[in-house]
């Protein structure tokens, strides 16, 4: 179907490129023919220029040639005779002659000068006693009996006016004796014809080129030198395809009561053929290249409707497989009508596509609430909105007890079941104008518009006493609390990041001090100050590397030499002196200030473990990992790369890690480990027995050493329990082919308790306090050290 269609599409493009082609050259061909005959009609016009100037100059004087003719006539010697003689007196009135009479000239004499149509000769009273025609038809009325104006206006000179419809000119004089008595006149008359225009000429024109006289505004042809080319009446425009008019224009002579124009018409007979000539040379080659054209569009139609054709099978098929609505081909016209659909299909698809992101992108997935993202958007339009109404709001921050120890117990699964049902029984209790929403973890926050305090209360005690009831999950019965914690805007803040922040301050009371719920004191939060101003210096004190390494001695109980040195962090704070690591590293880990606090580490533990061993203290170097490090690749190929700047084996370094870290992602932990013990480097597991692994599952992890917590080394020689927790360890460890290294060793009754328990290492005051590197330097290079144990 889709070759059917693109048949079509292609028959299409190609009756287009034909009918394109043909149009093009049409259109180019009465293009160059009209700009021809443009040519060749301005060629003409210029040619003919001056004969149309020479036309109207003799046309000109062959007009005042008439009243010239009078003058002489009347002065003749033959008119005076005549006029003087009895015959004149004795004449009657409208004698007619067709031959010129007595008192002219001869005929032949007459046309050398004028060629006139009528000539009368009047009596004293200007009545027409004879009258001279040199055609046959009649003589208008009103020569015959001229009216007195008539003759005064034609009196010495020429006169244009119409007689009986038809253009005249008109021309006399007076004949008067010695005693000055007017005795005739003579008076010549021509209509301005076909004859009139002939003789003006002199015969002196071509059968192509025609004078016509026009009367002022009027459209038609008055008058022409070819009547049979160009009849008097014909209109003007008609002309246009045929003539070329050139100097068109008035005549200004003597006397006249009408405006008449003078036009010379040239045949452009001339300028089509020259024109018709051009063209057929020219058509041929015009038509080879519109021929080639055609062909080289069809070529580029086939490969453009090819192309089309796979592009259609393309997205015909990429909607299938998107699942989209499936197209009846068989009604479709072509690969345009194809694509435009599944374009608009796609289009669709992708706006609900769109939908679905965004939704996705502001809710949780495992709920549906909204998350962090949308809940900042909403809580700063109820911000800003608040400012205009002066009405408050309420954010609640609220965290559930207890269920990372469902997690970790009962699995994710389980945990995941938990906060559905939390995310509903939260849903079920706030109202619809209310925001319930998931920020991560077990952590939800609502957000309460148009809320005070005492209302945000009520809805809280609601939440509280819902959540006494147990949740029952997958056959369990789990008993879950709540700690809640509120802030109001504007009272507590009135900026999203400061409002949640409280709120959460608040949320933290409440579970420290089991409330169940808590409202933000600001008069009691000197944590958030300090914690702001803590993490600002911390962040200083990386940069200009104001912090310290200690180092902590671990000594092999049998041997007591000294086989490696714990590198402990320190931070000399100029105002609030040495700040414990537990309490600004898990701020570093909350700021992102982890990892390049940890690089330091690294670069400055792994440079002095270097810098002993060219002193000949043949010692390692431990250092201690975050969580937040664990899983950090690019951090290991520092670690690679750093020990191999400063020529140190992988096996120079002992990474510990806690063991609370370890089980907070068991699986993943695992697979870490075993990619950092493939480079060398040892690993060991700090403070165990806080925590909830076991050595069943530690064989399972790619580890060196455990290291048995201080709180069970410390009071072991006092505390039982604690002696046999200690020992079982160490037996249990040892069977599993792993090192023992007991921290806080105090004194030296456990020094000789952990030495018959076949302890491997120890570490503790009874050795040395932890000491900076130069001290640390000093202390081994003295060795009083081994007086201590």
């Amino acid at each position: 179907m889709i070759n059917l269609v693109r048949h079509s599409l292609m028959l299409k493009m190609l009756l287009s490129a034909v009918l394109m082609g043909l149009v093009v050259w049409a259109i180019t061909d009465s293009i160059q023919n009209y700009s021809l005959k443009q040519i060749f009609n301005s060629k003409l016009e210029e040619r003919f220029s001056w004969q149309a100037e020479k036309q109207r100059i003799m046309f000109d004087r062959y007009l005042k040639s008439h009243h010239q003719a009078v003058k002489l006539f009347i002065g003749s010697q033959k008119l005076k005779e005549y006029i003087e003689s009895p015959a004149w007196r004795q004449s009657t009135k409208n004698k007619t002659y067709t031959t010129p009479p007595p008192w002219l000239p001869s005929l032949s004499v007459i046309r050398n000068i004028v060629k006139p149509r009528y000539m009368a000769l009047l009596d004293a009273q200007g009545h027409c006693k004879e009258l001279y025609k040199a055609s046959s038809e009649p003589a208008p009325i009103l020569l015959r009996q001229p009216k007195k104006m008539l003759l005064n206006l034609s009196h010495g000179q020429g006169f244009l006016t119409r007689i009986d419809g038809k253009p005249y000119l008109l021309a006399s004089e007076k004949f008067v004796n010695k005693k000055g008595k007017t005795l005739a006149t003579l008076m010549l008359a021509s209509p301005l014809d076909e004859e009139f225009l002939i003789a003006s000429q002199a015969s002196a024109m071509a059968d192509s080129n025609v004078i016509a006289l026009l009367a002022e505004d009027q459209p038609t042809i008055l008058a022409s030198s070819n009547s049979s080319l160009i009849p008097p009446g014909t209109a003007i425009d008609t002309l246009k395809d045929r003539y070329l008019k050139i100097g068109q224009g008035f005549f200004d002579y003597g006397a006249t009561d009408i405006i008449i124009e003078l036009v010379s018409f040239i045949s452009t007979a001339e300028a089509s053929q020259l024109t018709r000539d051009v063209l057929s040379e020219e058509r041929p080659i015009r038509g080879l290249t519109a021929m080639i054209y055609i062909i080289s569009f069809v070529v580029l139609i086939f490969f453009i409707t090819r192309r089309i054709q796979q592009f259609t099978k393309y997205v015909v098929r990429f909607s299938e497989q998107m699942n989209l609505k499936k197209l009846d081909l068989t009604n479709t016209g072509d690969e345009i009508t194809i694509l435009e659909e599944n374009f608009n299909l796609l289009a669709e698809a992708v706006q609900n596509e769109t939908q679905i992101l965004t939704h996705q992108a502001l809710h949780d997935p495992l709920t549906d609430l909204p998350n962090r993202k949308l809940l900042h958007n909403r809580l700063q339009q109820e911000i800003l909105r608040g400012e205009r109404s002066s009405k408050k709001l309420v954010l609640i921050m609220s965290d559930l007890n207890r269920f990372k120890e469902i997690n970790d117990t009962l699995g994710h699964h389980i945990g995941d079941l938990v906060l559905q049902q939390t995310a509903e029984r939260l849903f079920n209790i706030f109202r619809k104008t209310d925001t319930v929403a998931r920020l991560g973890g077990d952590e939800f926050s609502i957000l309460l518009p148009e809320t005070n305090l005492e209302q945000a209360k009520v809805l809280t005690i609601k939440v509280l006493e819902d959540f006494k009831r147990p949740f029952i999950v997958d056959g369990h019965t789990l008993n879950i609390g709540i700690s809640i914690g509120l802030a109001e805007c504007p009272a507590d803040g009135n900026d999203v990041n400061i409002l949640i922040q409280r709120a959460d301050i608040a949320m933290y009371t409440a579970k420290q001090n089991k409330t169940g719920y808590s409202i933000y004191d600001k008069s009691k939060d000197t944590h958030s100050i300090g914690r702001l101003s803590l993490m600002s210096e911390l962040r200083e004190a990386i940069a200009s590397e104001s912090l310290e390494l200690f180092f902590l001695p671990k000594v092999n109980v049998t041997t007591k030499q000294i086989v490696a040195a714990e590198a402990l962090l320190r931070w000399n704070h100029p105002q609030r002196g040495f700040i414990q690591p537990d309490e600004f590293i898990p701020l570093a880990e909350q700021t992102g200030l982890i990892k390049p606090l940890t690089k330091w580490v690294i670069e400055k533990s792994i440079a002095q473990c270097a810098l002993w061993k060219k002193k000949n203290i043949n010692i390692d170097i431990a250092i201690n990992m975050s969580v937040h490090n664990l899983h950090d690749s690019i951090l290991l190929q520092y670690i690679l790369n750093t020990l191999k700047e400063h020529g140190l084996s992988p096996d120079n370094l002992s990474l510990e890690i806690s063991e609370d870290d370890i089980m907070s992602e068991p699986l993943r932990a695992k697979h870490t480990l075993e990619k950092i013990k493939s480079t060398g480097i040892h690993l060991s597991v700090d403070d165990f027995g806080t925590g909830y692994s076991s050595l069943s599952y530690l064989k399972k992890l790619p580890i060196d050493e455990i290291k048995v917590d201080r709180s069970f080394v410390m009071e072991m020689t006092e505390d039982e329990d604690d002696d046999v927790i200690v020992l079982a360890t160490i037996e249990l460890a040892h069977n599993l082919g792993l090192k023992i290294v007991a921290e806080g060793v105090h004194d030296n009754k456990t020094w000789d308790r952990l030495k018959n328990l076949k302890c491997d290492f120890a570490q503790g005051h009874c050795i040395s306090e932890p000491l900076n590197a130069d001290d640390f330097t000093s202390w081994f290079m003295s060795e009083k050290w081994q007086d201590k144990i």
